[in-house]
């Protein structure tokens, strides 16, 4: 039998007559009614559909919920005649210096589904979350705040699902890490969706997590219902929705290693139901899962770019955005060869502008000096860049590709001539 206490209700939370309030008693949100004589408290979730009794009112000697209308008995909790569910009504007592509940003492938190899925995020060494708390996401959001409390992951709360899509995007520039942005069902996740373009579009690893309606009302036309992977499968690498029986950490760590693998975003449908089941599955872990990706360039091809390096007189770096991680070798590169640097719109920034090589943008985006330094240069090293047409390389130059360092030491280096491309 589950031990009771009782706790004393603030008086300025004691309803007047006709009235009821919701009220947090002992960390429990009740529904605190004042009906005639009668005073009662009943659990603030409506049996109906979760709805918060304590917002609603007192109508011919019901309690109503705000929902749905639903009526119940302020002091016992029970239903009209030809309705089964009651809500759960809890001890009351008026004493001379004040109102008492009986509640249950609170036993150890029962762990979830969602516990499941954040333990293995943070084993995979995910350390920040931006998200806005609603409805159909409160369950995963719980297993974060749990999670906050043992000091193993950062949950920063927004005022609008967008800024954490940007957040979480902006967090995978600048380190190369996957962070998560959380949202609830329907408009709360196609919120998203700006900010994970622009992941998407400049390779930036993100994990976007979506709470859905309850799985038995999906697909039926409820509020929020949307079909959330059909929604986000142009804009992620992978999505997939955790159903009861997923194996849900190695859902969370494929959602990891997707957004690492194709830097870029990964995607998880949490329905709302789901979150709270009891779980007490392990957390995957990336033990044997996530292979250091370094690829040494071809021997021969990085000869002839030393030798075309070596040889030329007005050598000149143009630095893309997927220079960023490398940015410290490519200054010391830069200062060593005395060539100046010039970035892609994407890259602004990267060298800063104080720095005697920083060359500032070059292309439509651009200035003149940056152009001008590139027309007048006699080899190109391009690092991290798409060539794209708005910034404008001029291919006619010898070349120096290295592609994208994620990896310090991933790389593939190309040279062109006037005439040609051909490799070096």
């Amino acid at each position: 039998m589950q031990a009771e206490q009782w706790h004393r209700v603030d008086p300025a939370d004691v309803p007047d007559e006709g009235r009821v309030r919701s009220v947090t008693v002992a960390g429990r949100t009740v529904a605190v009614a004042r009906c005639g004589t009668r005073l009662g408290v009943l659990d603030n979730r409506c049996p109906h559909q979760g709805g918060p009794l304590g917002e609603g009112s007192i109508e011919n000697g019901w309690l109503r919920c705000p929902w749905h209308g639903y009526d119940y008995d302020p002091v016992s909790g029970r239903p009209p005649e030809g309705f089964t569910d009651a809500a759960t009504a809890f001890a009351v007592q008026e004493r001379p210096d004040g109102v008492y509940v009986q509640l249950p003492v609170s036993g150890p938190e029962a762990r979830t589904v969602g516990d499941v899925l954040v333990e293995t995020l943070v084993a995979f060494g995910i350390t920040h979350v931006f998200g806005m708390v609603g409805h159909s996401n409160l369950g995963f959001a719980e297993a974060v705040r749990r999670a906050e409390e043992r000091g193993q992951i950062t949950y920063i709360g927004i005022r609008h699902e967008g800024a954490a899509s940007f957040a979480a995007s902006a967090f995978g520039k600048l380190t190369g890490r996957p962070a998560a942005c959380l949202a609830i069902a329907g408009p709360g996740s196609t919120n998203l969706l700006t900010g994970l373009y622009d992941a998407k579009l400049d390779r930036a690893p993100v994990i976007a997590i979506s709470g859905q309606v309850p799985s038995p009302v999906l697909g039926r036309g409820a509020f929020q219902d949307l079909d959330l992977s059909a929604v986000f499968r142009d804009v992620a690498a992978w999505t997939a929705t955790v159903h009861s029986g997923s194996d849900h950490g190695e859902l969370a760590a494929l959602a990891v290693k997707h957004a690492i693998d194709a830097r870029g975003v990964a995607h998880l449908v949490l329905p709302d139901e789901v979150q709270v089941q009891p779980s007490d599955a392990a957390p995957a872990t990336p033990v044997g899962r996530l292979a250091r990706r370094a690829v040494r360039p071809d021997v021969d091809a990085l000869a002839r770019a030393v030798d075309l390096i070596g040889a030329a007189r007005r050598p000149v770096i143009i630095a893309g955005h997927g220079a960023y991680s490398g940015r410290s070798a490519l200054v010391a590169l830069a200062e060593r060869l005395g060539a100046p640097v010039a970035t892609t719109f994407k890259a602004k920034g990267l060298v800063p502008d104080h720095h005697p090589l920083g060359a500032g943008v070059l292309g439509r985006s651009g200035t003149p000096v940056a152009s001008w330094l590139m027309n007048e240069s006699d080899a190109l090293i391009v690092v991290g860049a798409s060539f794209s047409n708005h910034t404008g390389v001029a291919t006619y130059k010898p070349i120096i590709q290295i592609d994208m360092t994620i990896r310090p030491s991933a790389g593939s280096t190309r040279s062109r001539s006037a005439s040609s491309a051909t490799p070096t």
